[in-house]
């Protein structure tokens, strides 16, 4: 994993409640950003966005208005009309069942963390969105972050002899294992 230059990032926070952004401002800035854009609304992210020539990195609420952070991301992504479609956007989300995580994340999320908010995850998964790339896939309609896994080798037990795979169980706030 590469260093993550803290300091050189800026980073849009959307989400309609102001305390929470604070919060989120506090996280970011102890740990060296100096450059973080706000917006309250998803009309106003939509406008930072486009006027901006640069971010680096969108915090992104769920549950928004008017429109959704599914719809944000999906005009984020959008390459006909957006001058950085590839952008880095993690979700941040109250909902966190996973029909919800995978929604989001097939709308074009790199990653998803749930309210109320840990600083070490958040600052965890910015620092892996940020250093760890993924490409970018494209299909009928989407264009976003590739999830799909990398296989692994089976797993052995105590031993020696290969152990049954473990099923996902719970949320996972990022679609990448560590």
């Amino acid at each position: 994993m590469s260093a993550l230059d803290w300091a050189a990032l800026r980073v849009l926070i959307v989400d309609d409640n102001a305390f929470f952004r604070q919060v989120v401002r506090t996280v970011l800035s102890a740990a060296g950003v100096t450059e973080i854009l706000e917006a309250g609304t998803s009309e106003e992210a939509l406008d930072r966005f486009w006027a901006e020539d640069l971010i680096d990195l969108v915090l992104l609420d769920y549950v928004m208005k008017p429109q959704d952070g599914l719809a944000v991301t999906r005009m984020m992504r959008d390459e006909a009309h957006s001058h950085n479609p590839t952008v880095p956007i993690i979700m941040v989300s109250g909902h966190l069942n996973p029909a919800e995580v995978r929604i989001a994340l097939d709308a074009g999320v790199h990653a998803v963390v749930g309210k109320p908010i840990s600083a070490r995850e958040l600052l965890r998964v910015v620092k892996r969105t940020m250093t760890e790339p993924v490409p970018f896939v494209r299909t009928e309609g989407d264009f976003g972050p590739d999830h799909r896994r990398p296989a692994r080798a089976p797993q052995t037990d105590q031993t020696g002899g290969e152990a049954s795979p473990q099923a996902e169980t719970g949320i996972v706030s990022d679609a990448r294992e560590e």
